[in-house]
């Protein structure tokens, strides 16, 4: 009986590292693929003469953020700015009070 009971134990144990193993290969894939739309879509604005502006303020990017982040649409002042301001919308309250501590 104590065989069967750490037979199923491991089994179980076994089948969550494959689903674990599993997620975390879409989450790859899924980081790999948002990468490759961000530089996409800097390329794109490198075309239209607005890569290093920030959509937001309007101001340049600094160089050293752009060396950093390539993609960033935003200067770091409004990029923090948007990230509060998505965490209210989903009531990550707790999140924007850790950070403005």
């Amino acid at each position: 009986m104590l065989r069967r009971m750490q037979t199923s134990r491991a089994r179980q144990r076994q089948e969550l590292l494959r689903e674990l193993a599993t997620q975390e290969t879409i989450h790859v894939a899924n980081s790999s693929e948002v990468r490759a739309i961000e530089a996409i879509k800097a390329l794109q604005r490198i075309q239209d003469g607005t890569y290093g502006i920030c959509v937001d303020c309007g101001r340049n990017i600094p160089a050293a953020r752009l060396q950093v982040k390539p993609e960033a649409t935003r200067c770091v002042g409004c990029q923090s700015e948007h990230e509060e301001r998505t965490a209210l919308r989903r009531g990550d309250w707790y999140d924007v009070q850790a950070r403005s501590a």
